[in-house]
């Protein structure tokens, strides 16, 4: 007859220690997706600015122009807001690059038209046929420049599909982002649910809601923490492996931002569980008598 109060008590203890660790694991798991997504849509937005980035436009100059007064323009050009990158393209530079492209020197035969250009890239934002062409515009007003040339139809390709990509990230990351959320209130709901008539109880005896609610958002903090952290180690191994795997895509360059996502979620996921007990365990203690056995 004692062993069994004993074996009751150490099945109800144990049955508490998978119900907490069942709701740290589901508070990581939901953190992580919803870090997964962030950290997607932050590689997306990064990878097609790097292409955009690499889009080159080529300033053609007329062949009277000298090579000293377009090297002079090129430092200019590269002070505008616009420019991500330029160099000057020597005039021995473009002609063998046209030479390769003919097949046999054509300077034999006729005086070389080919004069040293401008090469320049231009940051994302500017990365469309609009802002393209305000800017050619605005080049070509120089006496010196006779045409700019840049692949209109890539400009165009990559610009519709940045604009797609951005929008079927963005729709995925708030549908899935709200499905965590929820999965974690409901966790957390739930659990408290649980406690509903010990919360009445205390309430009965005289205690405080200060009282009531402490030991709720202790356990709703912990919670974040540890969910917070074990979100945090996976997201971590899954960045490092998709690093070797994908470098071009998950790329480290700026670890300030991927380091920043990381604290972010943690902090996330223990202010959330904090507020989704408070929320909770207020509705209990707010809760009529006759509506707590519903």
């Amino acid at each position: 007859m004692s062993k069994y109060p004993d074996s009751i008590d150490k099945i109800t203890k144990a049955r508490l220690r998978f119900s907490a660790f069942g709701s740290v694991v589901s508070i990581a798991l939901a953190v992580f997706f919803i870090g997964m997504l962030s950290y997607i849509a932050f590689f997306s937005y990064n990878f097609i600015s790097n292409i955009s980035k690499k889009i080159e436009l080529e300033i053609l100059f007329f062949a009277d122009v000298k090579e000293a007064d377009i090297a002079a323009f090129e430092q200019k050009v590269k002070l505008e807001p616009y420019i991500a990158f330029s160099r000057l393209s020597s005039k021995q530079e473009n002609t063998q690059t046209a030479i390769k492209a003919i097949g046999n020197d054509y300077t034999d035969i006729i005086s070389n038209p080919i004069n040293a250009s401008v090469i320049f890239s231009v940051q994302a934002a500017y990365a469309n046929n609009d802002s393209l062409a305000a800017i050619t515009k605005r080049i070509k007003r120089s006496m010196m420049v006779q045409d700019i040339h840049y692949p209109d139809v890539l400009v165009t390709e990559i610009h519709n599909n940045f604009l797609t990509i951005q929008m079927i990230i963005l729709g995925l990351c708030a549908l899935f982002m709200l499905i965590s959320l929820l999965l974690i209130s409901n966790f957390i709901r739930l659990h408290i649910y649980a406690k509903r008539f010990n919360i009445k109880s205390m309430l009965l005896i005289g205690a405080s809601r200060t009282f009531v609610r402490k030991p709720f958002l202790l356990k709703g903090f912990m919670q974040g923490v540890w969910g917070g952290f074990f979100a945090v180690l996976l997201l971590g191994a899954m960045l490092w492996q998709g690093n070797l795997l994908l470098p071009e895509f998950v790329d480290f360059g700026n670890m300030l931002y991927v380091s920043g996502i990381l604290l972010a979620l943690f902090l996330f996921s223990i202010l959330y569980t904090v507020l989704a007990s408070l929320v909770a365990v207020n509705r209990y203690i707010k809760m009529n008598n006759d509506l707590i056995h519903l």
